[in-house]
């Protein structure tokens, strides 16, 4: 099991306490028994509609890679250990486990079955996990379920799971909480062409239908009565027997449909959510959903190889107008890749970030051309538009796009390289400053995670020490890792992109790093 160490003062004192408090966490969520027994939530007959904020990617959990798949995905698969709101890890499939950084062992719970009847037995688990840690399946986020470069292998023993990993790495059971580990029963694994469109899980919704890019259908479970106990779950009202994800990228769009009645539940980066608030009795939760990052493509032939271009478009970039502009100033700056509520967070990072110079990045970025595109999801890519802005005020030639999530995912995840300069949006659901680390380490894809080609072999020589260690000797590599990637200018942390989600009168859920967890969702009458 991971163990607390007494560490001592420093820059990162307050972030320290915090690591300490989660590994108390698991502690005493490795010795509970998980969730209860008693029958599960009654179902009601009602159809609710949930918003996507784009096309899903893949129903299939090991191929997923966006925000939407992750909302999908959790309402069709559990996964062996969750992440509650507060970093707390809770029992999933798994009622208890041993973790350190070169394996973990785990006890499925008895009594769960998949969608089709099949009992959950720890082969069933280490069949699903072993499909995930294929290279030939290529998991987008598998890098960081197990570390970059890293194998692993499941093996089972009755109800005890065991994962084997070939080099350690202190991530695993973070990377486990995430969606895209959802564990796939035998039908699935069997023949993962019908997880394109179906599933076979043990979630408490079922692939019904859908329309593809626009709206998703899913049947309730009715004998679904395990899952995590989040501190946030609704304790009163149905579940309901239709669930339907609808597309909905414009956040006018989603207003509109909730203003009307023919949408329960939406999530807003924007002010648009003010215009349905002030109905009666509609509410709403405010959830630091995404750590934001300005990547630059290293790739040779790009002006951004060169780190003094880097360097100057970092410095083009007021960063706390950025954040104005991307989330109404209600983000959180940050100086490290991920906030400052993860462990091992470093204060310190601050001393290594550029500041804002408009007439020095000029004399760099005059005549220089760049290609800078982003995502719309945030303020429906506001911010993107704010740094072709502040890189041509500085004298550069700019190529600007905005795209829809899926594009701008699907231009990230393959060797496109038809970009320069772009804000990194990441869901980081384990909680974890190794999760964002991965993105600029270790293989480019489709082989691997390191999206924007960063090359820099000291860096990745202290964070292998922080994935392979735990406590102080790890934090201590990671605020060393995030020095020398900050000093070369690899990456630009910004800062953290709230999501207000918005909820029909009588419609309550659990929401946790702005996702609302589908199994969750409850109608009072």
């Amino acid at each position: 099991m991971t163990s607390s160490n007494q560490w001592p003062s420093s820059r990162r004192r307050g972030l320290a306490t915090v690591a300490i408090t989660s590994a108390a966490a698991l502690s005493l969520a490795s010795c509970s028994s998980g969730s209860s027994e008693e029958t599960g939530p009654a179902v009601g007959a009602e159809s609710l509609t949930l918003q996507l904020d784009g096309p899903v990617t893949s129903l299939d959990p090991a191929l997923g890679a966006s925000f939407q798949d992750a909302v999908v995905l959790w309402s069709m698969y559990d996964n062996l250990v969750a992440l509650d709101e507060d970093g707390t890890f809770l029992p999933g499939l798994a009622s208890d486990w041993e973790v350190n950084a070169s394996e973990g062992v785990f006890t499925i719970r008895e009594g769960v079955t998949c969608s089709d009847g099949e009992e959950v037995t720890g082969e069933v688990v280490a069949n699903s996990l072993n499909r995930f840690f294929d290279p030939q399946t290529a998991a987008p986020f598998l890098s960081s379920v197990i570390g970059a470069g890293n194998s692993a292998t499941a093996t089972a023993d009755g109800q005890t799971v065991t994962v084997s990993l070939d080099q350690p790495f202190s991530g695993l059971l973070s990377g486990l909480t995430v969606a895209y580990t959802g564990i796939v029963c035998s039908a699935g694994i069997d023949d993962p062409e019908s997880l394109a469109t179906g599933s076979n899980g043990t979630g408490g919704y079922v692939a019904d239908s859908q329309v593809a890019g626009a709206s998703y259908t899913f049947a309730v479970r009715e004998d679904y009565d395990w899952g995590p106990e989040f501190a946030g779950i609704p304790t009163e009202g149905a579940r309901p027997q239709t669930l339907v994800m609808q597309v909905a990228e414009d956040e006018n769009t989603r207003a509109n449909l909730q203003t009307t009645g023919e949408m329960e539940i939406a999530a807003y980066t924007t002010d648009a959510w003010e215009r349905v608030t002030q109905q009666p009795d509609w509410t709403s939760v405010v959830s630091q959903q995404s750590d934001t990052f300005l990547m630059f493509n290293h790739t040779e032939g790009h002006p951004t190889a060169d780190p003094e271009v880097r360097r100057a478009v970092a410095q083009a970039i007021d960063i706390e107008r950025l954040n104005q502009v991307q989330s109404y100033g209600a983000g959180e700056l940050i100086t490290n890749l991920g906030q400052p509520s993860y462990a091992c967070y470093d204060e310190g990072a601050a001393d290594y970030m550029p500041e804002y110079d408009a007439s020095a990045a000029s004399e760099v970025l005059d005549g220089v051309s760049l290609a800078v595109n982003g995502t719309t999801l945030l303020a429906g890519g506001d911010g993107n538009a704010y740094v072709q802005d502040a890189l041509r005020e500085a004298g550069a030639e700019v190529a600007f796009q905005n795209l829809n999530n899926q594009q701008w995912v699907s231009g990230l995840f393959t060797p496109l390289n038809d970009w320069d300069v772009t804000i990194l949006v990441f869901a980081n659901t384990s909680s974890n400053l190794i999760s964002g680390a991965n993105f600029f380490t270790g293989a480019v894809p489709p082989d691997g995670q390191n999206l924007s080609a960063v090359d820099n072999p000291e860096a990745d020589a202290q964070l292998e020490i922080a994935r392979a260690t735990t406590g102080e000797e790890s934090c201590s590599a990671l605020a060393e890792y995030h020095r020398l990637l900050l000093e070369n200018h690899d990456v630009l942390p910004l800062a953290t992109a709230p999501a207000t989600v918005v909820f029909a009168p009588g419609v309550t859920a659990m929401v946790s790093k702005g996702f609302v967890r589908a199994g969750t969702i409850r109608i009072s009458e």
